[in-house]
């Protein structure tokens, strides 16, 4: 069944067939929501599994940070060719081709005996995490339907802080049991598994299904840089917000020990700071489909977190006032980035282009992700805290202008 997908039998290119997702659409379109959280759950995979792999490699922390950081490196410097390079070879073979290099990679990194090795294993790993993020969201826009889509995009928008919690929790317990190698090998079984459900449940949609995931776009296509300038715009504003976000996550435990709270505490406060963008995303899904609300949706979003910045890293406010910050801020960031994975198919131009939009978003946001927990930890370091709060807000009020830009192709 895997041979007669990869090679591309019984795939089509994209079509408008699919007008709403009936019973038999729910499978395919949970694999594809699946396969997000399982990559996402790579990112944290070597934080949880740091302890026992320094201690039986020697491998000093310095080099597992660049283990932990490598998949979004592979994001922030692949997003755009990952997603025209998805289009080409067809969206549901990168789907699927991209879960078995999680799994190949997984199962590499249980057998290496160093950093070389790690980091090569790694680097496959991230191949595969770009090709599933910006594959899937197109997948899930498509079986979903233009009525359901946009719903369902909100949900596919938690599938960093949902892969994350699981990835931590699952290997760290997987550890604990067994070991980190053969925690490891656990997750290359889920991959492969997974891609096995994943062909699976597209074949047994039948013709609930467009024909059309699977082949590269047509020839008369739009050269290689025509994706519209609004899907940019949206993907800089994604950048901002994701600088934003991640660099006081990052700052978050340390913010909270100066005010006084212990270590369990701070990361306790810090673990719902990060997972209270799920509530934020999914409160999108009941609104997005009412395009009066996007743009002070947006506002609120952005401008709310500008604010909140002067609170979280206020010298002279009480902890319990700084967590509750975050938490509020994080929620209203979710907000954003709900509408953003949402709204994205319809400001990329041509259906064919949305792939390389989600690209474009993907790496733009793992730059962002890259560079916001050092360049808010340098200006907090060499200004204080009260500029690194600056610094969020201007990401900030840089981001909403650019998002209501990117919102004036839905109307």
């Amino acid at each position: 069944m895997l041979v007669r997908l990869m090679d591309g039998t019984g795939i089509d290119s994209f079509s408008s067939r699919a007008a709403r997702p009936a019973a038999a659409a729910w499978p395919w379109l949970l694999a594809c929501y699946a396969a997000g959280v399982l990559a996402a759950a790579q990112i944290g995979k070597f934080a949880a599994l740091a302890p026992p792999m320094v201690r039986e490699l020697g491998l000093g922390l310095p080099t597992m940070a660049v283990l932990i950081a490598l998949i979004e490196a592979g994001g922030s410097l692949l997003g755009v060719r990952a997603g025209r390079a998805a289009q080409r070879v067809g969206l549901v073979r990168a789907m699927v081709g991209a879960l078995l290099l999680l799994a190949v990679a997984s199962f590499g990194e249980s057998h290496a005996n160093g950093a070389v090795a790690l980091v090569a294993w790694r680097l496959v790993e991230a191949m595969g995490y770009v090709g599933v993020i910006v594959s899937a969201p197109v997948l899930i826009a498509q079986g979903a339907g233009p009525r359901l889509a946009p719903i369902l995009l909100t949900v596919w928008s938690t599938f960093v802080p949902v892969g994350l919690a699981v990835g931590a929790w699952g290997h760290g317990a997987a550890a604990d049991a067994s070991g980190w190698r053969a925690a490891t090998q656990g997750s290359a079984v889920a991959a492969l598994l997974l891609a096995l459900a994943s062909v699976a449940a597209y074949r047994g949609g039948g013709d609930r299904l467009p024909r059309a995931m699977g082949t590269p776009a047509s020839a008369d296509a739009a050269p290689d840089g025509a994706m519209a300038p609004a899907a940019w715009y949206l993907a800089a504003a994604f950048g901002g917000f994701a600088t934003l976000g991640i660099g006081v996550l990052a700052l978050l435990p340390t913010v909270l020990a100066n005010h006084g709270l212990g270590v369990a505490d701070a990361g306790r406060w810090t673990a719902w700071a990060s997972f209270a963008t799920v509530p934020g995303s999914l409160f999108v899904a009941f609104v997005v489909q009412r395009p009066a609300w996007h743009r002070p949706l947006v506002t609120f979003a952005l401008l709310l977190p500008a604010l909140l910045m002067f609170v979280v890293f206020g010298v002279s406010v009480p902890a319990a006032t700084v967590a509750v910050a975050a938490l509020a801020m994080n929620a209203a960031l979710g907000i954003f980035g709900g509408l953003a994975f949402a709204l994205l198919p319809q400001v990329a131009g041509r259906p064919h282009r949305t792939a390389q939009a989600y690209g474009a978003l993907a790496q733009l946001g793992a730059s962002g992700s890259l560079a916001g927990p050092p360049l808010m930890a340098a200006v907090a370091a060499h200004a204080g805290w009260g500029a690194a709060a600056c610094l969020g807000f201007v990401l900030a009020l840089v981001s909403w202008p650019l998002a209501l830009l990117a919102l004036r192709r839905t109307g």
